[in-house]
């Protein structure tokens, strides 16, 4: 029987269409994936990543994200976010720059409102709007949480990850975590407590990490001309593609390596066989 796959969206549409068209086809078509999405609330959905979703789920766009964990929380979150106050963690929070306390509160909300819906899929892919897939994704074998490789600063990074439906409350439930105290005592004793570092320790804690695999970059993150960010704008222009800019350097970088890897070594292998 053959496997169901989710892809959700998470944040807001970013990348432009040239974007979402690669996204359809090296990841979307391979998997055979339906597409969620789970943004900020917009009154334009005139863009195809809206007309191709099964699922629309929408957050309001709070000005401050205290809003949304005063009503979900109770416990330890205020301060255990607090602690990464100029690392990024507590972005979203009053005036705090980054966007480590919005990324969580997304798949806290996935978690505790969509759950029935991602336990009808045997795969959930969690990732964001603005990758740019340059090559066609390989189909995972679905035992594993599988985590890109690259962009990890200390902890795992939080911008793709596979897994089976099976680990949704392991994979997802960070924000409960970071509200409990021991949530709170494992992030006042990190290094760096930024979000990867963070990321790193609930999987450590929710009993996961023994079976983190990593896999091949084929995808570097974009940015078109009117995209909103809380952190990096895209700094130089992909020479492939007119209109976008390259957002981090080192994804691009990455992804080239491995395609010509890719490349080569499915040269040397039909040189060898013929």
């Amino acid at each position: 029987m053959k496997e169901k796959t989710l892809t959700i969206l998470i944040g807001n549409a970013r990348g432009g269409e040239k974007a979402w068209n690669s996204m359809y086809e090296n990841l979307l078509n391979p998997y055979e994936s339906d597409l969620a999405l789970c943004f900020g609330e917009v009154k334009d959905k005139s863009s195809s990543l809206y007309k191709r979703s099964k699922y629309v789920w929408e957050l309001p766009e709070y000005n401050n994200w205290r809003d949304y964990y005063s009503n979900v929380c109770n416990g330890n979150w205020e301060k255990t976010f607090y602690v990464g106050n100029h690392t990024g963690l507590f972005g979203g929070i009053d005036d705090s720059t980054g966007s480590g306390a919005i990324i969580f509160a997304f798949r806290h909300f996935i978690k505790n409102n969509k759950k029935q819906i991602l336990e009808q899929y045997d795969r959930i892919i969690l990732t964001r709007s603005d990758y740019y897939y340059a090559y066609k994704q390989e189909v995972l074998v679905n035992d594993y949480l599988w985590i890109v490789e690259g962009e990890d600063y200390l902890g795992v990074t939080d911008r793709m990850h596979i897994f089976p439906s099976t680990l949704i409350d392991n994979v997802l439930g960070i924000v409960e975590y970071m509200d409990s105290a021991e949530g709170y005592n494992d992030v006042l004793n990190l290094e760096y407590p930024n979000p990867e570092s963070v990321l790193k320790s609930y999987f450590n804690y929710s009993g996961v990490s023994n079976i983190i695999k990593r896999f091949l970059r084929f995808n570097y993150t974009v940015s078109v001309e009117g995209d909103t960010t809380r952190w990096a704008p895209g700094i130089r222009e992909d020479p492939n593609n007119t209109g976008l800019f390259i957002k981090y350097p080192s994804e691009y970088e990455l992804c080239k390596k491995n395609i010509s890897d890719m490349i080569k070594e499915v040269f040397w292998v039909n040189w060898e066989s013929g």
